[in-house]
């Protein structure tokens, strides 16, 4: 630790959270929604740790807050007392005979209402005073940035500090309405290439069925575009065009068929990433469990083979 840290001593855990939140998110505004306070208060705070350890942490650049050369000393620092935060409060939450707490799970949207709820529904009366927490969307960075205690991902994380585990896989399929395109195996691509498509928002580009759509049918007529997996498959039960949807959803639609088979289009690794120091607490693997269960008992569904 250098010598401008020489009040180190007198840093409070909510100073560290502090320092830790907008260093990750480069910006006062979004440590400020996180802590529920204003990004003024935000900024005299960074102002006042600065002051109190005689340093400047963090530069402003075009790009948003970014730690200057003494911020990334106090970084690690800031890490490992978190990592003990964390786990003492997890050590707490675990106290008793039975798990109790709340349990963050970072997950999509389709597996979140499709799958985990109705399990969750069925096991909750078993846990009166355990929490689940759900957070859908996109993004791979809540575990990360302690967001989460666990997630259920279709991308893997290549950040430490976490524990990965693959159980299973998530195919897809090109589906459209029942007599819109000839059914899988009846046609060529150049057939389907003259048949309108639902795409995806630039926002989701990203996506692996985004990309894989691109790259096999870049000339198709686009009819629809949408960000959300379930405005895409609404759209392709509606006749809108054909789409590449999961089969253990698709598959369940009866308006829907395939017009181009799993072994024919792109599939996702599914992940279970458990934070390190969580990964023996009883609430955690309550849920964790619950998620290798639920992958294990609908693999057929999932890899479109069932």
């Amino acid at each position: 630790m250098q010598g401008g840290f020489a009040s180190m001593e007198n840093l409070s855990w909510d100073d560290l959270r502090l320092f830790l939140l907008v260093a990750r998110t480069h910006s006062l505004s979004g440590a400020a929604v996180q802590l529920g306070v204003s990004p003024s208060t935000v900024g005299r705070r960074v102002a006042q740790l600065e002051h109190a350890l005689g340093v400047s942490l963090f530069v402003r650049h075009a790009s948003g807050y970014r730690l200057t050369e003494d911020g990334s000393g106090l970084l690690d620092e800031a890490r490992r007392v978190e990592d003990a935060v964390v786990q003492l409060r997890g050590h707490a939450a675990d106290l008793g005979s039975t798990p109790r707490g709340h349990v963050r799970l970072a997950t999509n949207e389709a597996l979140a209402n499709l799958l985990i709820l109705p399990r969750w529904a069925e096991m909750a009366p078993r846990y009166p005073d355990l929490v689940l927490e759900l957070i859908t969307g996109s993004a791979v960075q809540d575990l990360y940035r302690r967001d989460a205690d666990l997630a259920l991902r279709l991308v893997r994380p290549e950040s430490g500090g976490l524990v990965v585990r693959r159980l299973g896989t998530q195919a897809y399929a090109v589906y459209a309405r029942q007599g819109l395109a000839p059914a899988a195996g009846k046609q060529g691509r150049e057939d389907l290439a003259r048949l309108p498509w639902i795409g995806w928002d630039l926002s989701v580009q990203h996506l692996v069925q985004a990309r894989w759509q691109r790259e096999r049918f870049p000339q198709a007529t686009i009819a629809l575009t949408a960000n959300s997996l379930f405005s895409q498959l609404h759209a392709a039960e509606r006749g809108l065009g054909l789409a590449v949807l999961p089969c253990y959803i698709a598959d369940t639609s009866p308006l829907l068929e395939r017009c181009l088979a799993p072994s024919q289009c792109v599939s996702q690794d599914i992940w279970l990433v458990i934070q390190q120091g969580l990964r023996d607490s009883p609430r955690v693997r309550v849920v964790a469990d619950l998620l290798t269960d639920l992958i294990h008992e609908n693999r057929a569904a999932m890899a479109g083979t069932g």
